[in-house]
């Protein structure tokens, strides 16, 4: 891609954001229920800008669920928040970077310290009021981001909220997101690590690039809702989620090639 394009497709997404971020503020301020609806319009627009075409396998279960994810970059947060209108489970780490830490507010991000017993405790019954809220949380249980070729072992600390939970029927939404085209064509390994952003990656760097790159393709697969009313023990659970994601990720890397 020429660097006249690449520029320009930089400038129409800092005047879209510009645009809808004053909108998402006064809406965000005022809970209006049209908050939840800007994000989905902002990430569709950006990923269109960006070339990422999204194939949808399966569907989704319905609101108030806990969405299980495998995690490979900052591009898999628009991907399924263009689907679905969702908040997230951050890193703590994340509230006190510049910019971004604001846009994830403006998405009512949940932050999470996963050394801290109590705040663990804490975070666990904000999810679960939003979830029984009829609400969505997206939460990544691998704990950062691999280089897309992957998934990574999931923490199980996360899932004490399901150990937790007074809730009778509370269902978790396992989803699996893979990397599969490149400029029409299947991925390789190091092709995949183009889009992957893990690591010390600057950011800004990492968007150009992609943008210089070209087109990708990134199938979404939808599994089965787990039912976790029986009360199991969040290792089960965390053991039981990492399977689907990952068999789900190496099928829909195998349907690539």
């Amino acid at each position: 891609m020429s660097f006249l394009k690449s520029y320009l497709i930089i400038f129409l997404i800092i005047f879209i954001t510009i645009l809808l971020l004053p909108v998402q503020v006064l809406l965000h301020t005022f809970q209006k229920p049209l908050s939840k609806i800007i994000p989905m319009i902002y990430h569709k627009i950006i990923l269109k800008l960006l070339s990422i075409k999204i194939v949808v396998k399966g569907s989704f279960g319905g609101d108030g669920s806990l969405i299980v994810s495998n995690h490979a970059s900052w591009i898999d947060i628009l991907i399924i928040s263009s689907i679905i209108k969702t908040s997230f489970v951050s890193k703590s780490e994340v509230s006190r970077w510049p910019l971004i830490s604001w846009l994830a507010k403006l998405q009512r991000t949940i932050f999470i310290n996963r050394n801290n017993n109590k705040e663990l405790a804490k975070t666990a019954n904000e999810i679960q009021d939003r979830i029984t809220n009829n609400q969505n949380v997206v939460l990544f249980p691998e704990g950062t981001s691999s280089d897309g070729n992957r998934v990574l072992p999931f923490k199980s600390s996360i899932f004490i909220l399901c150990e937790l939970s007074e809730v009778s029927k509370f269902n978790i939404q396992p989803i699996s997101i893979a990397y599969t085209k490149y400029n029409g064509l299947s991925m390789t390994r190091i092709e995949r690590m183009l889009i992957a952003w893990y690591g010390d990656m600057n950011l800004l760097d990492h968007i150009y690039n992609i943008i210089r790159s070209g087109s990708f393709e990134v199938e979404v697969t939808f599994h089965n809702r787990i039912d976790i009313s029986e009360k199991k023990s969040r290792k089960d659970i965390a053991s039981e989620c990492e399977d689907i994601v990952r068999d789900g990720f190496l099928q829909s890397l195998n349907r690539g090639v």
